[in-house]
């Protein structure tokens, strides 16, 4: 018995043995591997999908500590962002709007006196153009201003004068008699409708000579009233002037007798006719 029992010990442990070898160490040291692994995937993984996304999507928030992208302030201005229009200096033109030269022909700000306002897009620089710019109408309106062309080959207002200011729409607010040409038969002169003077001129829509009637209806539009209801002061005429002449006036409105008028009749309608008194 004290024999045996030593071997049979013996043998049981060595079975042990075996067993842990085989079954537990070997399984467990397999599971530890097999764990690590994916611990070791899953981390490359994410930081592959992170590296590869960067930022988040909008309106989420990131739990790890980033730098924040910077925003824009008042004195910057992000790519595509239209830049506010502030006073600049002279030899400069606002982003927004047209540009002006003096009559030496640099470029300024509009708002400083200047002798040339660009037409920013017109198909011809000609007398329609700058009739269009001013926000008149080529078919009646006849003006001291004329087409200019500006360095680089634009096209601009030139009223024969320097101004402040731009001169777009000009003709859309009162009579704009400074811009209408007239005529003044005491010095033989064409001259701007804001001096005295005695005849106004206008256009038909046509450059061909035009006819009495051409002159009336044209008139018409012209005066916002039917001419012959001041026909105590004023008379219509058709011009002397030959078929294809570019200059587009063909009319004129004259005051009666030796009369002089201090304004324009653009646009008249029920007001009186300003006669000199």
């Amino acid at each position: 018995m004290t024999n045996g029992t030593p071997r049979r010990g013996a043998a049981v442990f060595r079975h042990l043995d075996k067993f842990i070898e085989n079954r537990v160490l070997k399984a467990a040291v397999a599971l530890a591997e097999v764990a690590g692994l994916v611990t070791l995937v899953v981390t490359g993984v994410s930081a592959a999908v992170h590296w590869v996304a960067g930022d988040e999507p909008p309106g989420q928030s990131s739990s790890s500590s980033t730098t924040p992208v910077s925003t824009p302030t008042p004195t910057e201005t992000s790519p595509g962002t239209p830049r506010l229009s502030t006073p600049t200096a002279a030899g400069t033109t606002p982003a927004d709007g047209p540009r002006c030269w003096t009559v030496a022909r640099v470029v300024i700000d509009c708002r400083e006196t200047h002798r040339y306002e660009e037409i920013p897009t017109t198909a011809a620089c000609d007398q329609a153009a700058v009739v269009g710019y001013l926000g008149g109408l080529a078919t009646l309106d006849v003006l001291v201003a004329h087409a200019a062309a500006v360095p680089g080959g634009g096209c601009s207002v030139d009223p024969g004068r320097d101004l402040s200011g731009s001169a777009k729409d000009v003709l859309r607010s009162g009579t704009a008699a400074a811009w209408r040409r007239c005529y003044d038969g005491a010095v033989h002169k064409n001259v701007a409708c804001s001096v005295p003077h005695t005849g106004e001129y206008l256009a038909t829509g046509s450059l061909r000579r035009a006819s009495d009637d051409e002159c009336q209806l044209a008139a018409l539009a012209y005066l916002d009233q039917t001419p012959g209801n001041l026909s105590d002061d004023l008379v219509v005429r058709p011009l002397d002037i030959k078929t294809g002449t570019p200059d587009s006036a063909r009319c004129s409105i004259d005051a009666r007798g030796n009369h002089q008028l201090t304004g324009s009749v653009r646009n008249l309608g029920p007001r009186p006719v300003p006669l000199a008194s």
